[in-house]
């Protein structure tokens, strides 16, 4: 796996409801197996005030992409 110091900014700005940054790519080793991911951005904003019946389909949604980021890079013990 190669190996590069220099990673561009984050694409976060500060005004989203969420934002995730990673930049640079993450090596990861799975069975012995060098795999690259790489997810520049993950971005949640709007444009106006959200209804509490927004809120909440934001936060289920929001639940469940982070449930299953934690199921794929999560440990069990």
């Amino acid at each position: 796996m190669g190996v590069n110091n220099e990673c561009p900014p984050s694409c976060c700005t500060g005004d989203e409801i969420l934002c995730v940054g990673i930049p640079c790519p993450i090596d990861i080793v799975l069975l012995g197996l060098e795999l690259t991911v790489e997810l520049p951005c993950i971005r949640v904003s709007s444009n106006g005030e959200l209804t509490d019946d927004q809120i909440q389909q934001l936060i289920g949604v929001l639940e469940g992409v982070l449930g299953n980021l934690n199921g794929l890079f999560g440990t069990e013990e």
